[in-house]
């Protein structure tokens, strides 16, 4: 999760650019690597909401990817967890 949001981080440089010779494309790779580690020692599956939000990322990202898209990630998610209001 901590690679995935990589293009959301303060930290990272904006805008953010998708694609074969990006940022995205080595962090892709670190998570292709990390993937049969996560399946041998998970002991239960996910939490079921998390593979929605998996999915709507993984689409996301993957459209992104395929039209070298650049894109100010953190304006995005600021702009999306601003108006968020936790339910009491």
């Amino acid at each position: 999760m901590v690679m995935l949001a990589t293009p959301f981080r303060t930290s990272t440089p904006q805008s953010f650019a998708f694609g074969p010779d990006s940022q995205w494309a080595d962090i892709t790779a670190q998570i292709r690597a990390h993937i049969p580690v996560m399946l041998s020692n998970r002991l239960i599956p996910p939490p079921r909401e998390t593979y929605s939000l998996n999915r709507k990322l993984s689409g996301g990202f993957l459209l992104a990817t395929r039209l070298r898209a650049i894109v100010n990630t953190k304006e995005l998610w600021d702009k999306v967890t601003s108006e968020y209001r936790f339910s009491t």
